[in-house]
């Protein structure tokens, strides 16, 4: 693992940042007379629906009616009841005696942003950095220990950028690092193990200074090394890793330059923009 605060070269382009009882013939009227009930303080049924939503979501295989009554804490007339309705709408497909996630959550789930901010002032800074180190760049977060892109940029030619499958492969990689490194909430002793202890906090003394970066040489993936940089909210929160990603058995060494400029752009965008939003 390799930690470097690098100093701007001329590398860097220096352009300055800029409840209900009855079943309904409606199930969607039902769902949302929900919305009412769980105002008044008893437990509607959008909270049994995403109940019975959420239960789903862990359960790839999906579930039988008993587990997902179990699963979803609903009795099993009420878990049925429900689930049948969501199939009705599409939030849940029902294959033989087991329900799954449906594709309407699916298409609703593609539309989500994690913050849309983030992304409007990353958005042209992650493309700059693509075109410029010819490498495939992206602004990404942690999110229930997964990586979430918020921008990316490919160029033409480049295969996409690889994901990994769990919490001890995603810490291996340099954005991993940055991002759990850089969540002050987390102790160092529950921090994924591909790192020592100590390691976390070599990490977590340096990624807070200008030019910190951390460099990916192979650590996550055979071929592929990366540059990796925290992006800042105003108020010293990390928003976001931004990296670069090149497919070789070397880690250019502009690289590491180039990605913590852009990061400071970003960084200074967000602050432009929070400050603007304010007024």
């Amino acid at each position: 693992m390799t930690m470097t605060l690098a100093s701007t070269s001329n590398c860097v382009d220096n352009r300055r940042p800029a409840s209900i009882g009855v079943a309904s013939s409606q199930p969607h009227r039902a769902l949302l007379t929900g919305a009412s009930a769980s105002a008044r303080g008893g437990r509607g049924v959008l909270d049994g629906a995403f109940a019975i939503l959420d239960a789903l979501a862990h359960a790839h295989t999906g579930l039988g009616l008993t587990d997902l009554a179990r699963a979803s804490g609903l009795a099993k007339t009420s878990a049925h009841r429900l689930a049948e309705q969501l199939v009705a709408l599409g939030a849940v497909q029902r294959v033989g005696h087991r329900y799954y996630i449906g594709a309407r959550i699916g298409r609703l789930g593609r539309r989500w942003q994690p913050d849309p901010l983030l992304r409007q002032a990353a958005q042209a800074p992650v493309r700059d950095l693509a075109m410029q180190s010819r490498a495939m760049a992206s602004l990404r977060i942690l999110h229930d220990d997964a990586l979430r892109v918020i921008c990316t940029t490919v160029p033409c030619g480049h295969a996409y950028m690889p994901t990994p499958i769990d919490r001890r492969s995603t810490a291996r990689t340099a954005t991993g690092r940055v991002l759990y490194a850089a969540d002050r909430e987390i102790d160092t002793a529950l921090l994924p193990d591909c790192w020592t202890p100590r390691e976390w906090r070599r990490i977590r003394e340096s990624i807070g200074e200008l030019n910190a970066t951390v460099i990916d040489h192979q650590e996550a993936f055979a071929g592929i090394c990366c540059a990796s940089a925290p992006v800042w909210w105003p108020n010293g929160t990390c928003a976001g890793a931004l990296t670069a990603l090149v497919q070789s058995t070397k880690c250019p060494p502009c690289l590491p330059d180039l990605v913590a400029h852009t990061a400071r752009r970003i960084s200074a965008a967000l602050e432009q923009s929070t400050a603007t939003s304010a007024c």
